[in-house]
C-alpha cells in the first residue's frame, strides 16, 4: 500500500533502459501554485487549497470535499496510507489524521507534547503506527510510535552530513529521504540507518528512485545519478504542459506533475 515505482521497474533505470518514455495524459486539474497535494496507492489524489481538502478518484473526478479551516494552514499531505491521511501544519506544529472519507480521526497531535522543538517536516512510515519527524533546531530525526509517544532518534543530522536547512522529508520505497534547501539529499533505511548522500542541481524539483533521481528542467524531466550525471531523458513536456514543473511524483505506472496552474496525471504506455 506504499509508494512503489512502475511494476516492471523496482530499480527504474535498468528496466526503462536509456531512452525517453512515452506517456498518455489521463487528466488535468486547474490548481493554484500554492496548493498542497499527494497521491495514495490507489491513484487517488488528495488536494488542499483555499482551506479545504478534496479527494479525487483515479480519473481525476471529484469524490469528496471538506472544509478544514479549523486545522490551520496545511504545509504537507502524506497519503501513503489511504485510511490514515496525515496533514502536517508547520505553523500550528501539529499533525492531524483523516480517514478515507476525509473525516478527522480523533484529536490532532501537538508536536510539543512529543518533545519536538520545531518540526520542519514529517513523513508517514511503512512501519505500523509510526511517523518520521525532523526537529530543525535540534538537527534530529525522530521515528515516533503514535500509540505511546516513544521513539528513536538520529542526532546531529546537519552536522554529520553537512546539510543546510531541511525543507522536506519523505519515506519512499522503504527509504527515508531528507531534502535541504540546496537540493542536497540524504537517505536512510526504514530504521534510520544512514545510507548515502547526493548533491543535486540546486533549486530544481527532484524525486528519488532508489539510487537515481528525476530532476525537472523547465517542462522536461531527466534521470540523473547520485553525482548529478545525466542518465536518460524521462519526460518531454514542452508541447503538453502549460508552464514549468514545480513538483512531480510517481505512483505505480503514473506520473503526476504540478505546474504553476495545473496538476497533470500521465500514464506510461511504453
Amino acid at each position: 500500500m506504499y509508494r512503489f515505482f512502475f511494476s516492471c521497474l523496482m530499480l527504474a533505470i535498468p528496466c526503462f533502459g536509456f531512452s525517453q518514455q512515452t506517456w498518455k495524459e489521463l487528466w488535468h486539474l486547474e490548481l493554484d501554485s500554492t496548493a498542497i497535494w499527494d497521491i495514495d496507492p490507489m491513484h487517488q489524489s488528495i488536494v488542499y487549497q483555499n482551506q479545504s481538502i478534496q479527494k479525487r478518484d483515479a480519473k481525476g473526478q471529484l469524490m469528496l470535499q471538506e472544509s478544514i479551516k479549523s486545522l490551520g494552514n496545511i504545509q504537507k499531505i502524506d497519503a501513503q496510507n489511504p485510511l490514515k491521511i496525515a496533514l502536517f501544519s508547520e505553523d500550528q506544529q501539529s499533525i492531524c489524521f483523516l480517514d478515507n472519507a476525509l473525516a478527522l480521526q480523533g484529536d490532532c497531535i501537538n508536536l510539543s507534547d512529543l518533545n519536538i522543538s520545531l518540526a520542519a517536516s514529517m513523513s508517514a512510515s511503512i512501519q505500523t503506527d509510526r511517523i518520521w519527524i525532523y526537529d530543525e533546531p535540534n538537527s534530529r530525526i525522530e521515528l515516533i510510535t503514535l500509540r505511546n509517544g516513544q521513539g528513536q532518534q538520529v542526532q546531529n543530522v546537519k552536522g554529520l552530513l553537512n546539510m543546510k536547512s531541511i525543507v522536506n522529508m519523505q519515506e519512499i520505497d522503504n527509504r527515508l529521504y531528507l531534502f535541504d534547501e540546496e537540493n542536497q539529499v540524504a537517505w536512510f533505511d526504514q530504521f534510520g540507518n544512514f545510507m548515502d548522500v547526493a548533491t543535486l542541481t540546486p533549486h530544481k524539483p527532484i524525486y528519488p528512485i532508489q539510487d537515481y533521481f528525476l530532476i525537472a528542467e523547465g517542462k522536461n524531466i531527466q534521470t540523473v545519478d547520485i553525482n548529478s550525471k545525466f542518465v536518460s531523458f524521462f519526460f518531454a513536456g514542452d508541447a503538453i504542459l502549460d508552464s514549468k514543473i514545480l513538483k512531480m511524483e510517481v505512483s505505480g505506472d503514473r506520473l503526476y506533475v504540478q505546474t504553476e496552474m495545473m496538476l497533470y496525471c500521465f500514464k506510461i504506455i511504453q
